[in-house]
């Protein structure tokens, strides 16, 4: 961008030089239009290569081939494409793949794929090159499923017409390679390496209308996708090899047209820049709490933790929270009950030293842990939270409060209480949970415009329970 302002620049000097010193000269570049050829041709040139390459080449040098460790290159094939074009005039086809790779082009764009080339009836992309970012695979399989949801409006459209409509096979992969610009005269981008031999093969063992990854793809881009496992697949010239199909974006990230969410890009964000690892986190601490919680804890099992720190998760993206922000609180989430493994009262103090013995080993800086043991300690009842992180974890600790499950969650605490002798009848139990209901309040404006309607209608409904004293004869009384 630098560049062409300061190009711009040089250009205006020169004109009003040419204007001062020689007028006939500047009449003269006008009527033959020099300029708006030179425009024109260096609009040709950005639109046919990499802006930083463009730059390079508008600046007299020829860009170098660069190793890049990491890209996704993406092939997307038409099914029976001869077929097709035997139906076709030659006119007719290239308007229609025209139509098509403009298509594929402005998605692309949109998600920071570069497109390298088209041959016949082939489109290739890549992401991560000339523009490295961690996230590259991500942005390739985006990609790849708007321009499948693309086909298949077309698709509803060309069958309500009885006309003939085109299925895509895409292939992709993810590895090194090698990318630059070929040719002295007709300049080209290209991308070079076995991992473009292999993206290929993806789309060549692809079915029509899917989206076929490698293993190395999956490994990147697994926990944002719904991925179907494929098996060992035979490839031309290779030995079998993992594929995955993938499905679309998980439920509890995208729109419901299939578009990413906030939530989605969080994710994304904390995935490939946080400086901790929280998914292997997640996945060792469920583990553990799964072997050591104790039995009989009805309510305060895993299940619990695993809902409170999605709840976390929805409250502090819609709280504005940031990236960071939103998986310090949902790493609190997980150890918030994690001190029931020890004792059944005063937990919170224990699940904060659960967490200063756990987190370092997941790059988790001695700031975040700090921070996530506050968290963990203001969800003791009564809760005051203090911060905007304390009050999103302590509204999801008690999101179930307006959950249209309510009453048979609180069930499974009163079995819980129950069992140890806390309670002795379910008229006791609705004694406190009518106290503790009318003198809770949500912290955060997403609980009390989602949870706190629904909180409201349980406080009526175990009123009016208490006041008929209308409980089972086999109910504790």
């Amino acid at each position: 961008m630098a560049f062409i302002v300061g190009f711009l620049i040089l250009v205006l000097l020169s004109i009003a030089l040419l204007v001062l010193f020689n007028p006939s000269v500047f009449k003269l570049l006008l009527k033959k239009g020099r300029l708006k050829r030179l425009y024109r041709a260096e609009k040709l040139i950005y639109s046919m290569l990499p802006d930083e390459m463009a730059d390079e080449i508008l600046m007299g040098r020829k860009p170098k081939a660069r190793h890049y460790s990491k890209v996704t290159i993406i092939f997307a094939d038409i099914k029976n494409f001869t077929q097709i074009a035997e139906t076709y005039r030659p006119q007719q086809l290239v308007s229609i793949l025209n139509r098509y790779f403009t298509k594929f082009d402005e998605i692309s764009s949109k998600f920071g794929v570069e497109r390298i080339k088209t041959i016949g009836d082939s489109y290739m992309g890549v992401a991560g090159c000339p523009t490295r970012k961690k996230e590259h695979p991500v942005h390739a399989i985006l990609a790849a499923l708007e321009i499948q949801r693309w086909l298949l409006n077309l698709e509803e459209d060309f069958k309500s017409k009885g006309e003939d409509y085109i299925q895509l096979k895409i292939g992709i992969n993810t590895g090194e390679a090698v990318a630059g610009i070929i040719g002295k005269f007709r300049h080209a981008f290209d991308v070079w390496g076995d991992t473009v031999n292999l993206a290929f093969r993806m789309q060549e063992t692809c079915e029509a209308g899917r989206i076929n990854i490698t293993e190395d793809t999956y490994k990147e881009i697994a926990p944002f996708f719904e991925i179907e496992e494929r098996g060992l697949v035979k490839i031309k010239n290779k030995a079998a090899i993992p594929m995955y199909y993938v499905n679309g974006i998980q439920p509890r990230l995208r729109y419901k047209s299939g578009a990413p969410n906030e939530l989605f890009w969080h994710t994304v964000t904390a995935h490939f820049y946080a400086k901790f690892n929280y998914r292997e986190l997640e996945k060792d601490f469920l583990a553990y709490l799964e072997s050591n919680l104790p039995k009989g804890l009805h309510y305060h099992g895993i299940h619990h933790s695993k809902y409170v720190a999605k709840a976390a998760e929805k409250i502090a993206v819609k709280e504005g929270l940031n990236s960071e922000e939103v998986f310090l609180v949902k790493t609190a989430a997980l150890f918030h009950d994690a001190g029931f493994i020890e004792s059944y009262k005063n937990n919170e103090k224990i699940g904060a030293r659960i967490a200063r013995e756990w987190l370092p080993a997941y790059q988790y800086n001695q700031e975040q842990v700090d921070i996530i043991c506050e968290l963990i300690l203001s969800t003791a009842v009564p809760q005051k939270p203090q911060t905007l992180l304390e009050c999103v974890l302590c509204d999801a600790d008690l999101f179930y409060l307006g959950n249209p499950k309510f009453h048979s969650i609180a069930d499974t605490l009163f079995q819980e209480l129950f069992d140890r002798e806390v309670l002795s009848s379910k008229r006791q139990w609705d004694e406190i949970q009518i106290e503790f209901l009318t003198k809770h309040s949500f912290h955060t404006s997403y609980a009390n415009k989602k949870a706190q309607p629904g909180k409201l209608r349980h406080i009526k409904e175990i009123r009016n329970r208490y006041q008929k004293n209308d409980y089972p004869a086999n109910t504790p009384l």
